[in-house]
C-alpha cells in the first residue's frame, strides 16, 4: 500500500509538472504571437502611410505635369525642340503610374493578401525602374538642351517669325512673360544664317551692330520685317509689341511707338548709345534655358528621391510578408497542439 501510494504521488507531480511546463509554453506562445502580430499591424501602419503620401504625391505630380503641357507648351516650339514637351509628358505619366502602384499597395494592406502583396512587390520594383530611367532621360535631356537650344532658338525666330503664326504666337508669349526680347543682348557666337544680308539687303553697318546680333537686329531677318519695307524709315517697327516694356500698374504698353521705332538708340539705331527705356534689353536665351533646366532638374530630383522610397517600400513589404509568413506557419502549429486536436 505505502509503494502504491508513492508511485501515485509520484504520478501526479509528474502531470503537474508537465501541466506547468505546457502552461509556460502556451503563455510563451501566446507572448511570440502577440509580439509578431504588433510587429506585423506597425509594418501595415507603416505602408498604409507610405502610399497614403504617394498617392498625394502623385497628384501632384499630375497636376504639374498637365499645367507645364498646357500652358507652357510654347516653349518646344520657341527652342524648336519637342524634349520639353516630352518632359511634361513624363511627368504626367511618372504621376499616373505612381498613384497605382499606391493603390495596389493600399488595397494589399486591407486585404492583408500576400498574392496582393506580391503584385505589388513587384510593381514597386516596375515604378523603380521607370523613375530611374526618367531621370537619366532628364540629365541626357539637360545636355542636349545647352548644345542646340541657341541655334535652335536662332532658325525659329529667323525662319518662322511672321510666317508661321505657331511659332509667331509662341515667342510673343515667350517674350511678354519672360519680358525679354530676342536671344541675347550679345550675340552668342557665329551662325551661318548671320552671313546673309537683312531683308533690307542691308548688312550690320557697325561692330555695335554686330555684337548684337542675337539681340534686336535678329528681327530684321524675319518675314515679320520683310512686311515693314513697304513703309518709310521713320515708320517701320524694328521690333514686335511683345519687346516692349509694359506697365505693371496699366498692364498696357509705356510707348509701342518709341519702342519699337527709336532714331537715338536701339532697335533701330545702333550707331548711338542712348538707352532706350521702353525696350527689353535682356535677351530670352538664358530665362528660358532657365525655365526648362528647371523642369529637367525636378524630374532628376523626383526620379532620384522616389526610387529611394520605392526601395524603402520593397523593404517594408518583405517584412509585411515575412510576418504573413510566420502568422500563417503559427497558425498551423497551434492547431496541430494536442490540445486543438
Amino acid at each position: 500500500m505505502p509503494r502504491r501510494a508513492e508511485n501515485y504521488d509520484s504520478e501526479k507531480d509528474s502531470r503537474n509538472g508537465e501541466m506547468e511546463i505546457s502552461t509556460i509554453e502556451k503563455v510563451t506562445r501566446e507572448k511570440q504571437v502577440s509580439r509578431k502580430a504588433c510587429t506585423m499591424n506597425c509594418f501595415k501602419l507603416l505602408l498604409a502611410i507610405f502610399n497614403i503620401i504617394f498617392i498625394l504625391v502623385g497628384i501632384a505630380l499630375l497636376a504639374v505635369g498637365i499645367w507645364t503641357a498646357v500652358s507652357k507648351l510654347y516653349v518646344s516650339n520657341v527652342i524648336g525642340d519637342t524634349l520639353f514637351s516630352a518632359a511634361s509628358y513624363l511627368l504626367i505619366a511618372v504621376g499616373f503610374v505612381v498613384i497605382c502602384i499606391s493603390i495596389v499597395g493600399l488595397l494589399a494592406v486591407l486585404k492583408e493578401n500576400k498574392r496582393w502583396l506580391k503584385i505589388y512587390f513587384g510593381l514597386l520594383i516596375f515604378g523603380f525602374l521607370i523613375l530611374i530611367v526618367a531621370a537619366i532621360l532628364a540629365i541626357v535631356f539637360k545636355g542636349e538642351v545647352e548644345s542646340v537650344m541657341v541655334n535652335s532658338m536662332r532658325k525659329s525666330l529667323i525662319e518662322s517669325y511672321g510666317s508661321d503664326k505657331v511659332i509667331t504666337d509662341s515667342w510673343d508669349k515667350l517674350q511678354t512673360e519672360l519680358e525679354c526680347c530676342a536671344i541675347s543682348r550679345k550675340s552668342l557666337g557665329p551662325y551661318v544664317l548671320f552671313n546673309f544680308p537683312y531683308k533690307d539687303g542691308l548688312n550690320p553697318k557697325n561692330d555695335n551692330e554686330i555684337e548684337s546680333q542675337d539681340s534686336w537686329p535678329i528681327y530684321k531677318r524675319t518675314e515679320f520685317y520683310g512686311r515693314q519695307l513697304k513703309i518709310g524709315d521713320g515708320d517701320r517697327k524694328y521690333v514686335p509689341p511683345s519687346c516692349c516694356v509694359v506697365d505693371k500698374k496699366t498692364k498696357d504698353y509705356k510707348s509701342l511707338k518709341h519702342c519699337q521705332f527709336f532714331s537715338t538708340g536701339p532697335p533701330s539705331n545702333f550707331e548711338s548709345t542712348f538707352t532706350n527705356d521702353y525696350l527689353l534689353y535682356q535677351g530670352c536665351y538664358d530665362k528660358a534655358k532657365e525655365l526648362v533646366l528647371g523642369q529637367s532638374d525636378i524630374i532628376v530630383a523626383l526620379g532620384f528621391v522616389f526610387a529611394f522610397l520605392m526601395v524603402a517600400g520593397m523593404v517594408v513589404t518583405f517584412f509585411l510578408l515575412r510576418s504573413l509568413n510566420d502568422e500563417a506557419e503559427d497558425e498551423v502549429k497551434r492547431r496541430r497542439e494536442p490540445d486543438n486536436l
